[in-house]
């Protein structure tokens, strides 16, 4: 197995992992700390684990997908900072709606140009009743008359 591993034979770990029922936490801790999560990712059932590995191989799509099954906001805010370090401002702005962080997600508006998107946040806080929140986002607008 770990001469496989380091021949980089990585269909014959594949095969031995699956067929010789090697898959536990030693084994996955293994491939971790060697380098190879993504080889890591493609045994592991539990969703936390899983949401690590795939945040640790730089994943977004496998993160995503098992933080829309774990539904925890810590996972979102978590995928919300990986997606950003990697530039990923979609999966960004989608963190920051699915936590509620109304300042950030103004933030990210503002950066990305999307003025609508922008309006649409002032009326937000303004529900909200959300003073600080208004005058952020009329002054990321430049609407004078709403600051």
């Amino acid at each position: 197995f770990k001469l496989a591993l380091n021949d980089q034979k990585y269909q014959d770990v594949m095969r031995m992992v699956k067929n010789a029922r090697l898959c536990g936490k030693a084994i996955i801790s293994y491939l971790q700390s060697k380098g190879y999560p993504e080889v890591a990712l493609h045994f592991v059932d539990d969703l936390h684990t899983r949401f690590k590995l795939a945040l640790a191989c730089g994943n977004i799509e496998v993160a995503m997908n098992t933080a829309y099954e774990i539904g925890d906001d810590s996972c979102w805010r978590r995928l919300g900072v990986e997606a950003l370090r990697q530039g990923n401002h979609q999966v960004v702005e989608m963190a920051y709606q699915r936590t509620k962080d109304f300042e950030r997600l103004s933030f990210l508006y503002m950066l990305t140009g999307n003025t609508e998107k922008l309006r649409k946040m002032l009326k937000i806080s303004e529900m909200r009743k959300d003073l600080m929140g208004q005058f952020h986002n009329s002054l990321y607008l430049g609407d004078v008359m709403e600051r």
